[in-house]
Parts: C-alpha cells; sequence; structure tokens
C-alpha cells in the first residue's frame, strides 16, 4: 500500500454509518426551512390583517358621520324649513283640515 486515503471513499463509509444522524439533520434542517415559511406566511396574514382593521376603522368613521348627516337632512325643522322656504308651503288651519279614513 502506498499509504494513501481515497477521501471521497472514506466520507462515502462514513455517511453510510451514520445513516441515522444524517436522516436526523436533513430533518432538522427541512423543519427550520418549515419554521422560516410559517413565520414568514404569519407575519403577512398579520399586517393584511392591520391593514384591514385600520381601513374598518376608517369606514365605521365614515358610516357614523354619514348617519349624522342624514339625520341632520331629515330633521323636522329643517324639513318644514325647507318646504316653507322653497316650495312655498304652509301648515294648513286646524279647521280647513279633513281627516279621511278607510272603511
Amino acid at each position: 500500500m502506498d499509504g494513501r486515503i481515497n477521501l471521497a471513499r472514506e466520507i462515502g463509509q462514513d455517511l453510510l454509518r451514520h445513516k441515522w444522524h444524517l436522516l436526523l439533520a436533513m430533518v432538522t434542517v427541512l423543519s427550520a426551512m418549515a419554521v422560516i415559511v410559517v413565520t414568514h406566511g404569519t407575519r403577512q396574514l398579520t399586517s393584511e390583517y392591520n391593514e384591514l382593521m385600520a381601513e374598518q376603522d376608517r369606514l365605521d368613521i365614515e358610516w357614523r358621520n354619514l348617519l349624522l348627516e342624514q339625520n341632520t337632512l331629515m330633521e323636522h325643522s329643517r324639513v318644514e324649513a325647507l318646504a316653507r322656504d322653497k316650495l312655498g308651503m304652509h301648515r294648513p288651519d286646524p279647521g280647513k283640515e279633513k281627516l279621511v279614513t278607510q272603511p
């Protein structure tokens, strides 16, 4: 023998002798990659959730403002003033009122 060692053959034999360790190392790496993917997905979903919650808050505020505007526009005094000023309407005298009933 010339005392030389075939490094590739030695590595191959070593890997075969410790195949369970190699398998566990591969499973550990795959598990770590899965954790990275799931964490990234979770962060994206959390960011999207926060954006949607901010949009919901904005829409709630707009809805409340629209309700206030609607209530303001529907006030009896405002409707009465518009009818009197723009349409020239007036409240009839109580003596001229007629009650209509259905049989």
